[in-house]
C-alpha cells in the first residue's frame, strides 16, 4: 500500500508544486503554505523510504544537481555553525529558513511529466491575475497606503509580483507553440504582475527590468526581436513622458520621495526610508570591519546599531532588526564565512542554468527554463541589495523551490528519455 501511494505521489506531486509555488502565492495565507506542506509530506516520505533516502544523499555526491544541493547544504551548515559559535553572546539561533531551503531539494527527487511545465505556466497566470485583483482592490489612495495582498508586506508583494511579470514576459517570447490564447493569458499575467508591483510602490521591484533587458538578444526570430526592441522603446518613451507630465504618477512610484530623501540626507536628516538604509548600511559595514571572519551573530544587529547611533558613529534614525541588505546582513552577522555561503547560494544555481543555456540546441524553447533560472537568481541578488530577502520565510522558500523546480524542468527532456 505504501509503495503504491509513494509511486502515485512521486508521479503527481511535482505538478502540484509547479502550480502552487506561484499560483497560490497571492491566494493563501501564509503565502507559501501549500508548498511548505508538500515539502514536509514528501520529506517524511524520504525519511520513510530507503530508496528515496539514497537518492537524496546522492544529490550531494554526483549528478546534474550536485552544485545546487551542496550550496543549499553549505548555507544551512554555515548558519547552524555560526549560531553555535555565537551562542555564548546571544540566544542560540536555529536557521529554520535555511532548513526549509535544504528541504526544498526534495523537489529534485520528484518525477517530472510532460505536463509539469504546463502546470507551472498555469500557476504563473493565476499569480498574475491574483496580483492584478489585489492591486485594483488595494490600489493606494495615498503615499503611505500600499498594496500587500496576502504577504502582509508591500515590499514582498511588489518584488514577487515583479518576478511573475518577468517570467511572463520571458515565457511569452521564448515559449514554443501554444497559440494565441496562451499568449493572451501570459500577457494578462505580465500586466497583472506589473500592476501589482506598481500598487505595492516597492522601488526594488523595478530591478527586474535589468533582468528582462537581455532578452533583446535571445529570440532567434528577427521578427520577434524587432517587435521586442520596438515595444521596449515605445514603452520607455511612454513611461518617460508619463513621469515627466504626471506629478501623481511620480508620487505613486515614489520618485519624488527619492529626491526628498537625498535632500534630507544632505541636511543631516536620515529619518527617511533611503536615509535609514544608508545609516544601517554604515553600521553593518563597521560591524564587518570589526569582526570580518565570523561577524557578530544573527540577532546582534539591533543592539549594535543602537549603540553606534548613540555613540554618533552613524546618523540617527529609526531602529531596525537587520540592515536591509542581504550582502551586508551576511557580512555583519557572519563575516566572510556567511558571505561566501550566501554568494555560493546564488552563483551555483546561476552557473547551472548558464551551462544548460549554452548547451541548449533550440535557441528558444530549450533555453526557456535556463533563462528563467538565471533571471530568478539575478532578481534575488538585486532585491538583496536593498532588502534582506533570504533570511525571510516567504523569500527563502520561494527562491529554493523555484530554483529546484526550474532546474528539474531544465533537465526534463533528459529524465523523460531515461
Amino acid at each position: 500500500m505504501f509503495i503504491r501511494w509513494l509511486a502515485w505521489t512521486k508521479l503527481n506531486v511535482l505538478n502540484a508544486m509547479a502550480f502552487s509555488i506561484l499560483g497560490l502565492l497571492f491566494v493563501t495565507k501564509p503565502s507559501t503554505l501549500v508548498p511548505s506542506v508538500v515539502l514536509l509530506l514528501f520529506g517524511l516520505a524520504v525519511l520513510q523510504s530507503h530508496a528515496l533516502r539514497a537518492q537524496f544523499v546522492n544529490l550531494f555526491r554526483s549528478g546534474e544537481y550536485t552544485a545546487i544541493a551542496r550550496a543549499m547544504l553549505v548555507w544551512f551548515g554555515v548558519q547552524l555553525l555560526l549560531g553555535l559559535l555565537h551562542s555564548d553572546t546571544e540566544r542560540f539561533y536555529f536557521p529554520d529558513n535555511a532548513l526549509r531551503m535544504l528541504m526544498a531539494l526534495v523537489v529534485l527527487l520528484m518525477i517530472a511529466t510532460p505536463q509539469t511545465k504546463t502546470w507551472f505556466i498555469c500557476g504563473m497566470v493565476v499569480a498574475g491575475s491574483a496580483a492584478m485583483c489585489w492591486a485594483i482592490y488595494q490600489w493606494p489612495p495615498g503615499p503611505w497606503l500600499r498594496a500587500k495582498a496576502t504577504t502582509n508586506n508591500p515590499i514582498y508583494f511588489g518584488n514577487l509580483s515583479a518576478i511573475v511579470m518577468m517570467m511572463a514576459v520571458t515565457i511569452s517570447l521564448l515559449v514554443k507553440g501554444g497559440g494565441l490564447w496562451l499568449r493572451i493569458f501570459i500577457g494578462v499575467a505580465a500586466f497583472g504582475g506589473c500592476l501589482g508591483a506598481m500598487a505595492s510602490m516597492s522601488r526594488s521591484s523595478f530591478a527586474v527590468v535589468l533582468c528582462v533587458l537581455p532578452l533583446v538578444v535571445l529570440p532567434q526570430s528577427v521578427r520577434i526581436r524587432r517587435w521586442l526592441v520596438g515595444g521596449m522603446l515605445v514603452l520607455a518613451m511612454l513611461v518617460t513622458m508619463g513621469l515627466a507630465q504626471s506629478p501623481t504618477l511620480q508620487s505613486k512610484l515614489r520618485i519624488h520621495e527619492v529626491v526628498v530623501d537625498v535632500q534630507l540626507m544632505a541636511e543631516g536628516n536620515h529619518s527617511s526610508s533611503l536615509g535609514a538604509r544608508v545609516s544601517m548600511w554604515q553600521a553593518a559595514w563597521q560591524m564587518f570591519k570589526e569582526k570580518p571572519l565570523l561577524g557578530f551573530g544573527q540577532r546582534a544587529f539591533p543592539a549594535e546599531f543602537k549603540q553606534r547611533v548613540d555613540d554618533g558613529r552613524v546618523p540617527r534614525t529609526q531602529m531596525y532588526g537587520q540592515p536591509h541588505s542581504d550582502v551586508l546582513h551576511a557580512m555583519s552577522s557572519g563575516g566572510v564565512l556567511k558571505l561566501s555561503a550566501y554568494l555560493g547560494l546564488l552563483i551555483a544555481p546561476w552557473l547551472f542554468f548558464y551551462r544548460h543555456y549554452k548547451t541548449a540546441k533550440n535557441q528558444s524553447a530549450d533555453r526557456l527554463m535556463p533563462v528563467l533560472g538565471m533571471q530568478l537568481v539575478a532578481a534575488y541578488f538585486l532585491f538583496g541589495l536593498m532588502n534582506s530577502s533570504l533570511d525571510l520565510q516567504i523569500y527563502s522558500t520561494t527562491y529554493a523551490v523555484l530554483v529546484c523546480l526550474l532546474a528539474k524542468l531544465t533537465c526534463i527532456d533528459k529524465e523523460l528519455a531515461v
